[in-house]
């Protein structure tokens, strides 16, 4: 059976492999649970499924070696949102659709259950995104 923590992990290392990286899964039982490498740069990639343990994880990753560190997580909202999501709802609104135009199209689009203003706001501000997108 998979754990949530390694679902999450697996969207990240399919998103940066889309993006064009080479991912190698690290053993479990350390931090970070897979690097992603191209010619620029090395990614630590670390899931954590509690708060708690994004803190421990980025105590860990502080000052090492890797050129960036991306921290997988659950994210507040209660329905994951898929980069495909993130990206659509970007589009729409620099598209010029109001908050309320950009949620209906996005909800009936991806047949969602849910999709707060609130998200919307933070994704075009980006104060954060879903979390298998690199920040």
């Amino acid at each position: 059976m998979e754990t949530e923590h390694e679902k999450m992990l697996q969207i990240a290392i399919k998103e940066m492999k889309l993006q064009g990286y080479r991912v190698i899964r690290l053993d479990r039982r350390i931090v970070p649970d897979a690097i992603a490498i191209n010619e620029k740069e090395i990614v630590a990639i670390e899931s954590d499924t509690t708060f708690t343990g994004v803190a421990f994880a980025r105590r860990r990753l502080e000052n090492s070696q890797y050129d960036a560190e991306i921290v997988v997580t659950k994210p507040l909202d209660q329905h994951y949102f898929e980069p495909d999501i993130y990206k659509e709802v970007i589009k729409l609104m620099n598209e010029g659709h109001s908050f309320r135009e950009t949620r209906k199209i996005a909800m009936e689009k991806f047949h969602l259950k849910s999709l707060s203003i609130a998200t919307i706001h933070n994704w075009l501000k980006d104060r954060c995104r879903p979390p298998s997108l690199k920040h």
